[in-house]
C-alpha cells in the first residue's frame, strides 16, 4: 500500500512542487497506520536531473552493527518527478535514528540525513558515525517530553576547560554546566560526571527541564571528553581512567565547584562503552561515586573476547564478560544502577544478563528496555529518567529551582 500523497504525485494529481509543500507542512518520514501495532512508512528523497543514475538506499540505528544498518531495498523513482521513495511496515512503537545512502554510477557513496526531516538539535555525538541522522518517532512511540523541552530551550554554551592527567599522561577537554539559580561557596550540589561529552551534549538541557519543572534537586552536570583514538581503550574496564576520575577529576572539580562529597549524590554516567565504564568503576570506587548511568551499556566486554572463522572457532572460548563477572565476584557495593537498552540491539541478552545479576546481588536497580536500536535518538531523553532517579527533589527540600 502507498502513501495517499505518493498516489496522488504518481498519477499526476499532484505536482512535484505541491508534493514537496506536502512533506515541509507534514515532515517525514509519512505514516500510515495499517494494524493496531504496525504502521507503513515511507522515506522520501531527492535526487535531481544530474542524478538520474543515483541509488538511495536507508540505513537505520536497528540490528546487530553498532551504529547504522543497512537495509538492501533501493528506493524506487517516482516516474516524471525527482522522488524516491522506499515503504516499509514497521512495529509502531519505534524510535530511530536514520540516514539516507546515495550511491553514483562511479561507485562513491554518500550518507546524508533525510532532506524533509533534518537532524534534532544535539544529534552532534562524540562517536562521529552516528552523528548528523534523521530520527523517525513512530505513533506509538515512547514520548521523551523532557528531551523535547531540552530541544526547545537549551542550556547556554559552556567554554571548555581543560584537565590533564599524570595517570594517563595526556589533557582533555572538560565542560561543566551548572543548574538554573544562584549558589553559594558553600552549597553542597549533587552532580553527575558524563562521559563522551561534547560541547552540545543533551544532558544539561534535559538537567534544566527538570530543575525547572521542580522535578530533581539542581545538579552539576560534567562532561568529559574522550579522544577518540584511546576511547575503547579507556572505557572499557580500564584501572587508570578509573584511577583518573576519582584521583585527578573529583578533586580538580571539587577545588573549583561547590559540589557533594556524599557519594550517594554523586552520579557516573555514560553510553555504551561509556555505559560499561560508569557500571565498573562505580563498582570498584563505591566511595566516590554512589550511582551510575548505563545506557546500552556494551556489558558484553570481556578482553580475552575474540571470534574466529573456521578452524579459529575451535579455539574460541567464552568467558563471563568483566562487568557480569566482577559484580559477581565482588561484595554487594552501597551503589544505586540505572540501566536502560533496545529491544532490538544485538547487547540485549547481555543487558538481561547483568540485570540478573545485579538483583540477584540486591542491587538498588532500575532497568527498562525501550522500542529501539543502540541509538542516542532514545539515550538522549530516557537521561531525564535516570536524573529523576538519581537525584529525585525531597519533601521540603529548599534547594532553589
Amino acid at each position: 500500500m502507498s502513501d495517499p500523497s505518493v498516489e496522488k504525485l504518481s498519477t499526476g494529481e499532484w505536482s512535484p512542487e505541491r508534493f514537496r509543500r506536502h512533506l515541509q507542512e507534514t515532515g517525514t518520514p509519512l505514516v500510515g497506520r495499517v494494524s493496531a501495532d504496525e504502521v507503513e512508512v515511507t522515506f522520501v528523497d531527492f535526487v535531481d536531473e544530474s542524478g538520474d543514475d543515483t541509488t538511495v538506499t536507508l540505513s537505520v540505528v536497528i540490528g546487530p552493527r553498532i551504529g547504522f544498518n543497512p537495509i538492501d531495498t533501493e528506493f524506487a523513482p517516482v516516474a516524471g518527478t525527482p522522488f524516491r521513495v522506499l515503504t516499509l511496515r514497521m512495529r509502531s512503537d519505534l524510535r530511530f535514528s536514520y540516514v539516507f545512502a546515495r550511491r553514483g554510477s562511479a561507485g562513491e557513496a554518500e550518507q546524508v540525513p533525510d532532506p524533509f526531516n533534518p537532524p534534532p538539535r544535539f544529534s552532534e555525538c562524540s562517536v562521529e558515525r552516528f552523528s548528523g541522522a534523521s530520527v523517525a518517532v513512530l505513533p506509538d512511540a515512547e514520548p521523551l517530553p523532557w528531551l523535547d523541552q531540552a530541544e526547545a530551550r537549551p542550556t547556554p554554551a559552556v567554554e571548555p576547560a581543560v584537565l590533564k592527567s599524570e595517570f594517563l599522561g595526556d589533557e582533555r577537554r572538560i565542560w561543566v554546566s551548572m543548574p538554573p539559580g544562584e549558589f553559594s561557596d558553600e552549597s553542597a550540589l549533587p552532580f553527575v560526571i558524563h562521559l563522551d561529552g561534547t560541547p552540545d551534549h543533551s544532558a544539561p538541557s534535559v538537567r534544566d527541564a527538570l530543575v525547572r519543572a521542580g522535578l530533581v534537586r539542581p545538579c552539576v552536570v560534567v562532561l568529559v571528553e574522550q579522544p577518540a583514538l584511546r576511547r575503547a581503550e579507556e572505557l572499557c574496564c580500564d584501572p587508570a581512567f578509573s584511577r583518573m576520575l576519582v584521583e585527578e577529576l573529583l578533586p580538580w572539580l571539587h577545588h573549583r565547584y561547590p559540589l557533594t562529597r556524599d557519594p550517594a549524590d554523586v552520579a557516573l554516567a555514560g553510553e555504551s562503552f561509556g555505559g560499561l565504564c560508569a557500571g565498573w568503576t562505580a563498582l570498584h570506587h563505591p566511595t566516590a561515586f554512589g550511582n551510575a548511568i548505563l545506557q546500552s551499556p556494551s556489558c558484553g566486554y570481556h578482553p580475552d573476547l575474540t571470534w574466529g572463522t573456521g578452524a579459529d572457532e575451535l579455539l574460541r572460548r567464552t568467558p563471563v564478560p568483566t562487568l557480569m563477572a566482577d559484580f559477581l565476584a565482588e561484595q554487594t557495593a552501597p551503589i544505586r544502577l540505572f540501566h536502560d537498552v533496545g529491544e532490538l540491539e544485538s547487547s540485549l541478552t547481555h543487558s538481561r544478563w547483568l540485570d540478573h545479576v545485579l538483583t540477584g546481588k540486591g542491587y538498588d536497580t532500575l532497568y527498562r528496555e525501550f522500542a529501539g536500536g543502540h541509538d542516542y535518538a532514545w539515550w538522549r531523553g530516557l537521561l531525564a529518567d535516570a536524573l529523576l532517579w538519581c537525584f529525585p527533589r525531597r519533601s521540603g527540600d529548599g534547594s532553589q529551582a
